[in-house]
């Protein structure tokens, strides 16, 4: 099937983008495209116009400022898989860019398109709610920061506004002692995930865990933080155990539904091991601390 007839522009400004957003009544934004093309395509979307912004001067921004690491709209997946400073870094994200889909997807798909498509299967909301992250949205207002913990709504459905683009994720730049991971269950490659845990630590100077983020991917309608297991961590020193104890504790708080890939015990039994190893994970990365945990 082809899709419907359409209008296209073609801004090069994010004051110009806005602008159509503003004055057009059906449109729909399209950068990657991963999403869109095939919905198109299949007629399940018809939107009147698409407003194409791979022309837009400045969303292609990668880079570390000002204490943030900022991911412009524009950067694709690859771009993190290939990229040194993550590989140095941001071992969540390290983790996480390889596994999303298939190469020709990455090569175009961008991270922020999605975080925007809020897939609670996607894999970048738990990278972005572990870190701490922020998503930045230009509209007729000017801009405004969301952060990441107040994004998510629904499947689908975030508090982006209907007149508002998003322009940028960031998160804070790794404090010392920190370490981060991310761990993904599925069932072939270039599949969403069936289960997944991002991870993100700080120990202080006596190797004592000062902040534990975690972030769980397919387990419930949005990407979730599980804060349970997040309070338990903190105070307490890395170590089997303990990490055991957190992966029951975010496996209790997680709210997975039974598919064709596996029950409900089953996919909180791999909430469990997959944080467990995401906090090993972490927490060799941050340079304090040995492998407590098995492959």
């Amino acid at each position: 099937m082809k899709p419907a007839p359409f209008e296209q522009h073609e801004p090069t400004t994010v004051k110009e983008a806005v602008s159509l957003l503003e004055s057009l009544d059906d449109r729909a934004i399209l950068a990657g495209g991963q999403s869109m093309v095939p919905m198109l395509r299949f007629r399940l979307a018809v939107p009147e116009t698409i407003i194409d912004i791979n022309r837009v001067e400045g969303l292609d921004t990668f880079e570390e400022a000002d204490g943030w690491l900022r991911i412009g709209a524009l950067v694709r997946h690859a771009d993190v898989e290939h990229s040194d400073l993550i590989a140095e870094k941001y071992g969540s994200f390290a983790d996480a860019a390889p596994l999303v889909a298939d190469p020709q997807i990455r090569n175009r798909g961008t991270v922020a398109g999605s975080v925007a498509q809020a897939d609670p299967k996607g894999d970048w909301g738990s990278v972005l709610l572990a870190h701490e992250g922020e998503v930045v949205a230009h509209g007729p207002d000017g801009e405004r920061v969301i952060p990441a913990d107040e994004f998510f709504l629904l499947p689908y459905d975030t508090t982006l506004e209907e007149n508002e683009l998003l322009t940028e994720l960031r998160v804070p730049v790794p404090a010392p002692n920190e370490g981060s991971s991310y761990r993904k269950l599925k069932r072939k490659v270039g599949d969403y995930a069936m289960v997944g845990s991002a991870v993100r630590l700080v120990l202080d100077d006596d190797g004592v865990i000062q902040t534990a983020n975690i972030a769980l991917t397919a387990v419930d309608i949005t990407n979730v933080r599980a804060t349970d297991a997040e309070e338990y961590l903190e105070g307490e020193r890395p170590g089997s155990d303990v990490f055991k104890r957190a992966g029951e504790l975010a496996a209790e708080q997680s709210n997975p539904e039974a598919d064709e890939h596996g029950g409900v015990a089953y996919k909180e039994r791999m909430v469990s091991v997959l944080t467990q190893r995401a906090l090993a994970d972490a927490a060799e990365r941050t340079g304090a601390v040995k492998r407590t945990v098995k492959q």
